[in-house]
């Protein structure tokens, strides 16, 4: 069978009729996984290179996997999968020489007053640990969560998952090495591993899942500093001398399946008393020269 009809893995190869029986967000992570490494990234260089001459396969493993979600009656509206949709009409017409229109803004450099602002947030935000008694509106922590959304994330599989406790009983589910029932809310980052599984990439990158993670955190936190909160990233939930494995027992008391594995949490909240921000050594100190 050809690209048409089968993908294949380093360790999985699935058919149209495997692909028919995975559970949707592990079919979402093949999906975009495919675009991604199919589509997106040999995209630019075929352009910059391309004689407008046919390439009948560009794109056809991604096509399929699209093919089998529509035929599932899978959402097509939301942002990833139109996102796949634009990639999957330019690999379209790549395959039958037609010249694809790819027309996207080069980055530019920031004006004076704009530097300002990324300055503003980059060297102000500081790790909050004292808050008020108050609640965070929902809508900030929509905010918060957008953001850790819009983070890099590998091949864009779309696996990361918060989970948002408000109340005193949902934040006491999660152990700190700091008093966190003044937060307005704990948002625990986690991931769901059948993305990563049905693209092999538990096996082939398992450190990804952690970068990801990671990204999403440092977002977050950028983004509750510019709306005037607070917040501090924790991750105690791993089991050592002095804690149990928290991370399992939230999990369990939260109700989640085995597929969530949970990362760190951040408190966020309204800050109770300024703090002095800590200072990093030298830049040339950081820096590894031959």
């Amino acid at each position: 069978m050809g690209s048409k009809t089968k993908l294949k893995y380093a360790f999985r190869e699935y058919t149209r009729a495997d692909l028919l029986e995975l559970p949707p967000e592990a079919l979402g992570g093949v999906l975009r996984e495919r675009v991604h490494h199919m589509i997106e990234v040999p995209l630019y260089p075929t352009l910059l290179k391309w004689k407008g001459k046919a390439i009948p396969n560009f794109g056809e493993q991604a096509q399929l996997v699209f093919d089998v979600w529509r035929e599932r009656g899978l959402p097509e509206e939301t942002p990833d999968i139109v996102w796949v949709k634009q990639n999957l009409a330019i690999a379209e017409r790549i395959r039958s020489g037609d010249p694809p229109e790819v027309v996207e803004p080069l980055p530019s450099p920031f004006d004076k007053e704009e530097m300002e602002v990324v300055r503003k947030l980059i060297w102000g935000r500081r790790s909050i640990r004292d808050w008020i008694d108050k609640p965070v509106p929902d809508e900030m922590i929509e905010q918060i969560l957008e953001a850790g959304n819009a983070a890099p994330i590998g091949c864009n599989l779309g696996h990361l998952r918060f989970v948002v406790l408000t109340t005193p009983e949902e934040k006491a589910m999660i152990w700190s090495d700091i008093s966190t029932k003044n937060a307005g809310a704990i948002i625990v980052v986690c991931h769901d591993k059948r993305a990563a599984q049905a693209v092999c990439h538990d096996r082939i990158v398992p450190q990804n899942p952690g970068f990801d993670a990671a990204a999403a955190g440092t977002q977050m936190l950028l983004m509750a500093h510019a709306l005037g909160l607070g917040a501090v990233w924790l991750s105690e939930l791993k089991e050592t001398s002095k804690t149990s494995d928290t991370g399992d027992e939230f999990r369990k008391k939260y109700g989640l399946p085995n597929h969530i594995e949970v990362h760190f949490h951040l408190a966020v909240g309204w800050t109770a008393i300024g703090s002095i921000k800590s200072a990093r050594p030298a830049l040339a100190e950081l820096v590894i020269r031959p």
